[in-house]
């Protein structure tokens, strides 16, 4: 007796256990657990409360016993909360792809087999294990969860006649959670899939309607013109005529630039969908259409664009391609800060730069041309912070036709 006494004095207060029990409560209450699996974050509630008040009492092994059940019914909580979660997100994602197939008139694809209901087929816990360490389809999933479950098993294996009921319901517990993550990793696998698939199709649907658009256009020039040409003949015959097809005439350019319209909008969503990124900020000027890549868009000093700048630059050299733009320049500009000769060199490798993502998003180079302005033409005061915040940026100029 006295031996076992001191080997139990020889395990530490399970402090670690319930902090470890009331972390798991949390994450599965962040993970809606409520919501989705009630009875199992009520228990764990219940099986920390036990733990808590057999602490108090000075029952440490009660205590520890009660803390470990606690977070495994908490980590079942919410993998059972994320399984009902990626089941919804799954759903949502098939009914989607059915709505763009059956618009775009697509065939539609087998759907594929559900992750999360995929059977486990083993009798006994260390079974159930091996035949997730084997099955190609989970193999490579949880793997935290499997080691947690495997240690479960082995210490059900080591446990007396009287630790056995409490080791062995943990034990199917932490096999049945590493069981279900896996699943759920396989099904976010195949969400990720379908949300690419459903990016195509979107892209493709965008296509097509940017392609209606155009031939819609040329219809309606079409029709223009020979509404013009009839004009032209009727003019001859009276002057009455002549004001009636007029007025016919104003209301078909009126279509036709509304149609040009739709073209143009469609042809800068279509850009932005496929560069993942909104075209940079536009005005109209004397010079024609300038959009402004502000200082941010390069590092300081620099001349490479940033990320998220050389994403907007590939935005807007699909979207000139698709209009067919004739000429663009680009010209880079500094504050008035540092060697005006470095200055200069900076500009025009930052213009540089812009020209080249332009031409990589299909862009023709013999379109573009680039200017380094160095300093020299400021939109603003260079004494204060914002004026040189201002002055510091690349223009991308589509002069009037």
């Amino acid at each position: 007796m006295a031996f076992a006494l001191a080997a139990c004095a020889s395990l530490p207060p399970p402090t670690a256990e319930l902090d470890a029990a009331q972390q798991a409560l949390a994450r599965a209450q962040d993970a809606d657990a409520d919501q989705y699996a009630a009875a199992d974050i009520a228990r764990a509630r219940e099986e920390l409360e036990q733990a808590q008040a057999a602490m108090a009492r000075g029952r440490e092994d009660e205590a520890r016993a009660s803390a470990l059940a606690a977070t495994a019914d908490a980590d079942l909580a919410r993998v059972r909360s994320a399984a009902a979660r990626t089941d919804a997100d799954r759903r949502q994602r098939l009914a989607e792809l059915a709505g763009l197939r059956a618009r775009l008139q697509v065939a539609a694809d087998e759907v594929p087999p559900d992750p999360l209901g995929w059977p486990i087929q083993a009798d006994g816990l260390a079974a159930r294990l091996q035949q997730l360490d084997v099955d190609p389809r989970l193999s490579a999933f949880a793997q935290y969860e499997r080691l947690q479950a495997r240690q479960a098993v082995a210490a059900m294996e080591a446990s007396n006649r009287r630790e056995m009921p409490a080791a062995s319901q943990l034990a199917e517990r932490r096999v049945a959670i590493a069981e279900q993550a896996a699943r759920i990793e396989a099904a976010r696998r195949q969400v990720d899939a379908l949300d690419r698939e459903r990016s195509e199709l979107l892209v493709e649907a965008s296509r097509r309607d940017a392609e209606r658009a155009r031939a819609e256009a040329e219809r309606l020039r079409l029709e223009a013109q020979v509404q013009a040409e009839e004009a032209a003949r009727l003019r001859a015959q009276a002057q009455q005529a002549e004001a009636a097809l007029d007025g016919a005439q104003v209301e078909r350019d009126a279509q036709v630039a509304a149609a040009r319209e739709q073209e143009i909008a469609l042809a800068r969503q279509e850009a932005e969908l496929v560069a993942g990124a909104k075209l940079p900020p536009s005005r109209q000027d004397a010079r024609g259409q300038v959009f402004t890549l502000a200082g941010e868009a390069f590092g300081s000093g620099q001349a490479q664009l940033t990320a998220g700048a050389a994403a907007s630059v590939r935005a807007l050299g699909t979207y000139l391609a698709r209009l067919g733009v004739s000429g663009v320049e680009v010209v880079g500009h500094t504050d008035s800060q540092g060697n005006p000769e470095a200055n200069q060199r900076l500009s025009q490798q930052r213009a540089d730069a812009v020209r080249s993502g332009l031409a990589a998003a299909g862009l023709g180079r013999g379109k573009t041309s680039a200017r380094g302005a160095g300093d020299g033409e400021p939109v603003a005061d260079n004494a204060t912070a914002a004026g040189r915040a201002r002055n510091r940026r690349v223009e991308i100029v589509i002069p009037n036709n």
